[in-house]
């Protein structure tokens, strides 16, 4: 049928040209013009998004199969090492990879990571710490001195970053302390001590860690969230995200997302001043504490966090020199 139609379709008459448009044809080609046929863009449109999304569907596909049956064998890279810097898997989130059975929550911000390495303001201050219910009753809960201090360490020119404290929530004999370099905030040893129960330990000098909002504290009680203010330069849009270690029982670590941002601006008097402050709003699971930064300096002055549903434990800035 098809040959059928071909040669009626050859059979059909064809005018023959006009003599000038013959003559202009042959002008034309013997110049070496030639006709471009028109194509249709509407299927060159649809064919770029198809191509993406089945590769994006092809890579999730291969991610899944391969962290399922080869990753998990020791000795083989994870499925985020093996995509790390694609579009399903940057690279910043790369250097705090966690699993799903791991982690409690997941970062709703970018994450942060290592801090730049600008000069840490030596010196020592004092917080006073209380408990306020219902808004009326405030009673006392001792104090936390927080310092940095010019140190060395195996030779090395460091600082110690130090927190001890007295009261409650600080049992008796807490001190928590990082060491880090004083050239390019290495870590170099830290040391925690809660009562009766010494804990410390010596970082490797390869490979190396540097100090970074991974190191900050969980509960708010230690000194690595205060030098970590004073590093990080805050606006009014600031915000970030970062995984950190939590033991839970039975001696399980897992990674608890912490969500951070700047939510306002406000003016703080402390005994030991006033300061214009930016308020950073720090989410933990189903907990939210504000923290009040010094726009001049990063000095933390206040730190307000919730203790249930009526009450709310504070630090205020007392003193410093």
């Amino acid at each position: 049928m098809t040959t059928d139609f071909r040669v009626k379709l050859q059979e059909l008459p064809a005018p023959e040209p006009r003599v000038e448009l013959r003559e202009r044809i042959l002008a034309s080609r013997a110049t070496g013009a030639r006709v471009v046929l028109p194509t249709d863009r509407r299927a060159s449109r649809l064919t770029a998004p198809r191509a993406i999304a089945a590769t994006i569907v092809l890579t999730m596909l291969t991610w899944g199969v391969y962290s399922v049956f080869v990753g998990r064998e020791e000795g083989n890279p994870s499925g985020a090492a093996v995509f790390a810097g694609s579009l399903l898997w940057p690279t910043p989130a790369l250097g705090q990879e966690v699993g799903t059975s791991d982690t409690v929550g997941r970062a709703r911000y970018p994450l942060l990571d290592r801090v730049p390495s600008r000069a840490l303001q030596s010196g020592s201050w004092s917080y006073r710490a209380t408990m306020t219910t219902d808004g009326l009753v405030t009673t006392e809960q001792g104090i936390r001195t927080f310092s940095i201090a010019p140190t060395t360490v195996h030779g090395i020119p460091a600082l110690a970053i130090v927190t001890y404290g007295t009261g409650r929530y600080a049992p008796e004999g807490f001190t928590d302390s990082l060491v880090v370099s004083r050239d390019s905030l290495r870590l170099l040893r830290r040391t925690k001590r809660y009562g009766r129960y010494p804990g410390g330990i010596d970082f490797p000098a390869e490979p190396p860690r540097y100090l970074s909002w991974r190191d900050a504290d969980i509960n708010w009680v230690g000194s690595v969230y205060r030098a970590l203010f004073q590093l990080t330069p805050l606006n009014g849009s600031w915000r970030g995200s970062v995984y950190v270690p939590w033991i839970t029982y039975p001696n399980r670590v897992r990674a608890l997302a912490i969500d951070l941002r700047v939510t306002g601006s406000e003016r703080v008097t402390s005994p030991a001043g006033t300061y214009d402050t930016w308020v950073v709003s720090v989410r933990f699971r189903n907990d939210e504490a504000r923290v009040y930064v010094s726009k001049d300096g990063g000095l933390v002055v206040k730190i307000a966090m919730p203790m249930g549903e009526d009450a709310v434990w504070e630090q205020v800035l007392a003193g410093g020199s």
